[in-house]
């Protein structure tokens, strides 16, 4: 297992404290949203502190990705997609429709009903939407958390063939215009496999390739540059304030459209600087465990697709309607825990796997110098 400590800049565990803030903050978010007081429509001080920055978290996390980003082939590129991105979306979409399928017919008792449901959830994973939508005349729910995994798919692909096709001189145009006509497509069509979210992330990466290839997160934030994130961010803040309403992009929701996107894209970057910073800092029992989180992120969002969507949460906001900050709460906890718990089992699973595959190895070389001991008595 990895260490806890924290990590430099040039490893791979420079963002482990992002991922495991963002792994609690997104199940933290999808749980309040069941419950009045966290309903998106009115901005008050929870509602602010839960949705004002959400985008803004998301596009770190495009950000962090595409610091690992490097250009290769297309082929290449996809290949690789498919590998790390696709296999867990299509094992994690097998497992929401199983599982949504068994606990709505044992807790409902109608199967006609729970396979109508279910056909709903398959087929939203299957068209891989971001959000609920009708196609084909019938109505198929989202693919949960998973469009980001498409979307980051999407961009990656994306942005390889742009680096592969423009001159150095173009390139930066080229990821504007597709972030345009990503943004005219989200907010024009219910586009599949999450098409349109896919390009609206391209500078949000480009942007962690940027960082990457100057070495952004190894040196010291120039004034000129920190004073351009802390204008994004009270910019975004206002924006909510005034309009009463937050961005988000699965729902191909932007305050501004174009402007912001850009404005979370820069926000983004500075919160992703900040947590650097903060984890070189602080090494405590809180942040390894945030971080250790971070390190079952891919674990912990497949696993928290599967639970967010399979069992009916919605359920419970009714029972806690007289106390909704305890049913939140509560809500979380049973949540996370679970989550985490399943992530464990998963991780402890691969271990045992290793461990048991180290010991048949042993045994077969114990097995041989026996043998050879044998015939040459």
């Amino acid at each position: 297992m990895e260490g806890t400590r924290p990590r430099t800049a040039n490893s791979l565990g420079m963002f482990d404290l992002l991922k495991g803030i963002g792994m609690l903050t997104i199940v933290f978010a999808h749980t309040g949203e069941l419950y009045p007081m966290g309903a998106a429509s009115g901005i008050n001080p929870l509602t602010f502190f839960m949705f004002a920055y959400r985008e803004a978290l998301m596009a770190a996390f495009y950000i962090a990705s595409g610091y690992g980003f490097r250009k290769r082939s297309l082929g290449k590129c996809i290949d690789q997609q498919v590998k790390t991105l696709l296999k867990p979306y299509i094992y994690t979409g097998l497992a929401t429709s199983g599982f949504h399928l068994l606990i709505h017919y044992l807790m409902f008792g109608d199967l006609t009903a729970s396979l109508r449901e279910t056909g709903k959830v398959l087929g939203g994973f299957a068209l891989g939407l971001p959000h609920t939508a009708e196609y084909f005349g019938q109505t198929f729910f989202s693919c949960g958390p998973m469009w980001y995994l498409l979307s980051l798919m999407i961009a990656w692909i994306l942005l390889d063939l742009i680096l592969n096709i423009f001159p150095e001189a173009y390139i930066n145009w080229a990821v504007l215009g597709v972030m345009l006509l990503g943004w005219g497509i989200c907010i024009t069509w219910d586009a599949p496999f999450c098409i349109g979210q896919g390009m609206v992330t391209v500078p949000a990466l480009y942007v962690g390739y940027l960082a990457k290839k100057h070495k952004l997160f190894e040196k010291p934030l120039p004034p000129k540059r920190r004073r351009g994130m802390l204008a994004a961010a009270a910019a975004v803040a206002v924006l909510v304030l005034v309009t009463q309403r937050t961005d988000c992009v699965s729902m191909s929701e932007w305050t501004l459209g174009p402007v912001s996107i850009l404005l979370d894209a820069v926000t983004g970057l500075g919160i992703l600087c900040i947590v650097i910073w903060f984890q070189r800092k602080v090494d405590n029992l809180l942040t390894r465990g945030i971080q250790a989180i971070g390190r079952r992120s891919l674990y912990i969002f497949c696993i928290h697709t599967v639970e967010l969507t399979a069992i009916p949460w919605y359920l419970m906001p009714p029972k806690f309607a007289a106390h909704p900050v305890v049913g939140m709460i509560l809500q979380f906890a049973l949540s996370m825990g679970s989550v985490l718990l399943i992530c464990e089992l998963f991780v402890r699973r691969r271990d045992f796997r290793f461990w048991l595959a180290s010991r048949r190895k042993q045994t077969r070389q114990d097995t041989g110098r026996e043998q050879h001991y044998a015939a040459k008595h």
